[in-house]
């Protein structure tokens, strides 16, 4: 205000109402700033997810594996900071890195649940912090599928694999003794400096840069498929949804009967009954359209919207 006072002189009332001005506005601009930088710094978890913020403060993050029903019981600790499944060893495990060193307060990664009989992110976290990664940051005998890191950098790996200590009760569901295990975990206080001191200098939420696609607005007709066409059916008392096939000349192909959509469609699939990937799409909605139709007792009619079984579809 003193610097203002000699910039702006004073009015004929020997008063400096530009300057009051100026100031205030200067006040105004700094308290939002400064509320601005609040909630930047209040911004955790720093990368969306399939987790449960608890206490921000805590030390402790739980990772259920596959087993989400164990969360039911842990968000209600508030010895936890943070609680989430984790199903892959490469998109999965890149997030856990990012919330946990966002976060300088967390020292512990408890993993417990069902690991993945497919890709087995649990392993894949293990094996991180056993083996390490290669130069290509791939996750050192990870077993699963394409257990590889891409979207960090080498330096944030290593902070993650600095910072945590990992707790490893895997296939373990009995929330009792996971709980007491974090009580003892509670008491201990592994602090380390250097980690809050670089926490505050890595650029933490790297954006993941994705090529931005604008949606086609118009509907794409299909195209002539070689491979044939479909006729969809459902039946409400046999719970079954029918495909018939046919082929290019009319002539009947295959018919398929299931109650899973999933199943339909990649039995098509796999069969190669199915030429071009606009009408693989068309197939995939279908399919589960007729899929919703069956689950809530919906009037299903191929190319027209879904309608309550009391209600007339026009044409």
């Amino acid at each position: 205000m003193h610097l203002l006072a000699k910039i702006i002189p004073l009015d004929v009332n020997s008063e400096n109402l530009l300057g009051v001005k100026i100031y205030s506005r200067m006040l105004k601009l700094k308290q939002l700033l400064s509320k601005i930088s609040a909630n930047n710094k209040l911004k955790w978890p720093v990368v969306n997810g399939n987790y449960q913020v608890v206490n921000q403060k805590s030390q402790i993050a739980v990772c259920t594996l596959t087993s989400e029903g164990l969360r039911d019981t842990i968000i209600n600790w508030d010895e936890v900071a943070i609680t989430g499944s984790l199903y892959t060893p490469n998109l999965g495990i890149e997030s856990i890195i990012l919330n946990t060193i966002s976060n300088p307060n967390i020292r512990y990664l408890v993993l417990c649940g069902k690991d993945s009989p497919i890709f087995l992110a649990g392993q894949a976290l293990r094996s991180l912090f056993d083996y390490g990664i290669s130069p290509d940051k791939r996750i050192l005998n990870a077993k699963g599928h394409y257990p590889v890191l891409f979207n960090l950098t080498i330096e944030k790996i290593q902070h993650f694999l600095n910072q945590i200590v990992l707790i490893d009760y895997r296939e373990e569901l009995n929330t009792d003794l996971v709980y007491k295990n974090i009580q003892i975990l509670k008491k201990k206080s592994p602090y380390n400096p250097y980690l809050n001191d670089i926490a505050s200098k890595i650029a933490i939420a790297d954006e993941v840069v994705f090529k931005v696609l604008k949606p086609i607005g118009k509907k794409i007709p299909l195209a002539y498929d070689e491979k044939g066409f479909f006729v969809i059916e459902i039946n409400h008392n046999r719970n079954e949804i029918k495909v018939k096939h046919y082929y290019s000349n009319n002539e009947p192909g295959f018919i398929i009967k299931s109650h899973s959509a999933d199943a339909l469609l990649r039995t098509i699939l796999e069969n190669n009954l199915i030429s071009q990937m606009s009408h693989a799409a068309y197939m995939g909605a279908e399919l589960t359209k007729a899929k919703i139709a069956l689950k809530n007792n919906l009037q299903y009619l191929q190319d027209q919207p879904l309608k309550t079984t009391n209600q007339k579809v026009n044409g």
